[in-house]
């Protein structure tokens, strides 16, 4: 059946439908200036008051049925006397095409405001897109296992302290600590809290945002990187820390080095380090300090994962503003300032090392000097005991170096300040002063490799240049007592992993696959340190000498209570005893199946899989109890494989 609408209905019906589909109405402009207004949205469009007694459904009905030629409809009437009642048409208006109207003007707003709305909605939209770094959604990282070690590569000395708790890594700490300072336990220099951390970075955004101290841009290096000033409490501005966003590195798209971008456009074959993740510098600074708070070395100043904004960093043109607070945030690494360090390069030039074996042997025992009571400059001289001191700090570096393979490590790279104690004396007028010799690693952002050089290069360390006299001795005693009992601890394995972990993900293109890799590299080169650190008469000359090898973690499921005496036998089976009597046996990982023993397991289809003595009793549990099985736990069994691929061309470049 057709309705026919009468003519007195048209012109609302024309009314409600310009309301509805108007490119004038609320909700179409909201969504065109890319805001979402939530009263707008939720507040629905009232309609006239003379439709107030239309029935709703005959209304949307007569949309789809209308038919001038209808002079009569049934309208439902919400009265309860069901009196219709008369309808009040709203007045005619003049039609906006009437030549009574100014067209002109009219048309020309209606085409700028289309034109900047399309400006806004497509335009600017567009050109962000293209002239700005592909922006990619954080993936979701896999949520965080259990990290147990069952079985460990890192076997521990008999007659050193086994770590096997949380208080048993501190105390070794405190002891350390100790030992070295030769006074009561206080926290390092470097060490910063959390709670110190987030107060300091509150202070540099106020100082950014507020006061426009903004950062400064340092000419050095192949990246953009920035001063950040803070303010004393004196009203002095000094400066508080470094800090390099991701897309300003060498690999990243917003480079402000010139000679980068045409090294990195023109020659793309002779750029960059393959054995590194690009744009991963600013994680590897972190995991840098990372890893130095957990060998308890703390020569890496504090370094953090940030973000900040600041009109002085290199944006895109469609980015840049003077508006501080509408600039867009870059994450990067945040590493508080050194204050009071030179270059390595510089110090050891204004000091020369003593390096042959007559200048070594009329060396004073001591490098203290005795001052006028009130001077406050002091010369440094190379002693006996200031050689012991500057060979302690520099396999600080070279250990942690080596652990996580910097591929750049320069004399430029590396810090050394001399601090001075003064020592009890009894003259009034003069005082003794004892140098005390301190080292700090910085720009470690290319290291982390996730394989061994392999291709043109293999980026020697720079320590390695240094005299033989500090280079070529033997690790010292304090070395070995403060790392093997570290390395070799199971617990220490599994938190300085976590930790890791942790840094890694924060960045957005994080894969699990890399990371593994770049784990059994940090695993294989920490291998050698203990092997050396184990050698009475090895150092660095030795440990640098070392072939490449790569520590694998593999994943096993094992039952946490084992209760019954079957399953005893089972985990006593097969293992360790058929395997090694027919010479299938992993010399490294004993509890994983070889190659050979799945091999023949795979030929001998007519064996009983349900048989127990065909299998070790892990392979038994997993296969009735299933990998993830309520009552299994996830397991880490190490495995320790040799380098097999073929070594750098420049050995020494």
């Amino acid at each position: 059946m057709k309705f026919k609408i009468p003519r007195e209905l048209d012109v609302v019906n024309d009314q409600l439908r310009s309301n509805s589909v108007s490119p004038q109405s609320p909700l179409k402009r909201t969504e065109e200036n890319g805001c979402t207004d939530n009263d707008d949205l939720a507040t629905p469009q009232t309609p006239p008051e003379s439709m107030a007694h239309l029935n709703t459904q005959f209304l949307s009905r007569s949309w789809h049925h209308s038919n001038e030629d209808s002079k009569h409809i049934p309208v439902k009437i919400k009265s309860a006397s069901m009196v219709p009642v008369p309808l009040i048409l709203p007045p005619a208006e003049p039609d906006l095409g009437s030549r009574s109207q100014p067209t002109s003007r009219r048309g020309s707003v209606e085409y700028d405001s289309n034109f900047r709305r399309f400006t806004r909605a497509y335009l600017i939209p567009a050109a962000k897109w293209a002239y700005s770094p592909l922006s990619k959604n954080k993936k979701k990282v896999k949520h965080d296992e259990d990290y147990i070690i069952e079985y460990s590569t890192f076997r521990p000395l008999r007659n050193l302290p086994q770590l096997t708790s949380a208080r048993d890594i501190f105390i070794h700490w405190r002891r350390v600590v100790e030992d070295e300072t030769k006074i009561p336990f206080d926290f390092p220099e470097n060490y910063l809290s959390e709670r110190d951390f987030s107060m300091l970075l509150s202070h540099i955004t106020e100082i950014i945002e507020l006061e426009h101290e903004f950062p400064q841009r340092i000419t050095q290096g192949s990246s953009g990187s920035y001063f950040i000033y803070g303010r004393r409490p004196n009203g002095e501005i000094y400066k508080a820390g470094v800090f390099k966003p991701k897309d300003e590195e060498p690999y990243g798209p917003l480079s402000p080095k010139w000679s980068k971008w045409a090294h990195r456009t023109f020659f793309p074959c002779c750029f960059g380090r393959s054995c590194l993740i690009p744009n991963l510098g600013y994680i590897s600074e972190a995991a840098a300090c990372c890893l130095d708070r957990h060998l308890q070395s703390y020569i890496v100043p504090f370094t953090e994962v940030i973000c900040l904004r600041s009109p002085t960093f290199f944006y895109s043109y469609w980015d840049q503003n003077s508006d501080v607070t509408k600039l867009p945030q870059k994450i990067g690494s945040f590493q508080v300032f050194l204050q009071g360090y030179s270059e390595a390069d510089v110090w050891i030039r204004q000091n020369p090392i003593p390096s042959d074996h007559e200048t070594i042997s009329n060396l004073p025992k001591y490098s203290d000097v005795e001052v006028d009571i009130n001077e406050s400059e002091f010369t440094f001289k190379w002693s006996i005991e200031s050689m012991r001191q500057f060979q302690e700090e520099v396999e600080k570096l070279v250990i942690l170096d080596y652990i996580m393979r910097n591929t750049d490590r320069g004399l430029d790279n590396w810090m050394i300040r001399v601090d001075w104690t003064q020592v009890d004396s009894d003259s009034k007028t003069t005082k003794i002063m004892k140098p005390k010799i301190k080292i700090g690693a910085i720009d470690s952002g290319l290291a982390f490799p996730w394989k061994h050089p392999d291709e043109w290069r293999s980026f020697p360390f720079g320590w390695l240049f240094l005299p033989y006299s500090i280079i070529g001795q033997p690790f010292s005693m304090r070395t070995r007592n403060h790392y093997l009992p570290l390395l070799t601890s199971k617990l220490w394995w599994e938190q300085t992993v976590k930790g890791l972990r942790g840094v890694f993900t924060k960045d957005q293109d994080f894969q699990e696959r890399l990371w593994h890799k770049q784990l059994a590299v940090l695993k294989g080169q920490a291998f050698n340190v203990v092997e050396i650190l184990k050698l009475g008469y090895a150092g660095p000359l030795e440990l640098a000498k070392r072939e490449n090898l790569l520590v694998f973690d593999d994943v096993m499921y094992m039952p946490e209570n084992i209760d019954s005496n079957e399953d005893i036998f089972r985990m006593q089976s097969s293992s360790y005893e058929t395997d090694t009597s027919r010479q299938y046996d992993d010399i490294h990982t004993p509890l994983l199946p070889s190659q050979a023993h799945t091999y023949l397991s795979n030929s001998l289809v007519a064996i009983n899989e349900d048989d127990v003595a065909n299998g070790s009793g892990y392979e038994h549990i997993n296969r009735d109890s299933g990998v993830n099985a309520t009552g299994n736990r996830r397991v880490i069994i190490e495995r320790l494989v040799k380098e097999t691929s073929r070594p750098p061309v420049f050995t020494w470049w």
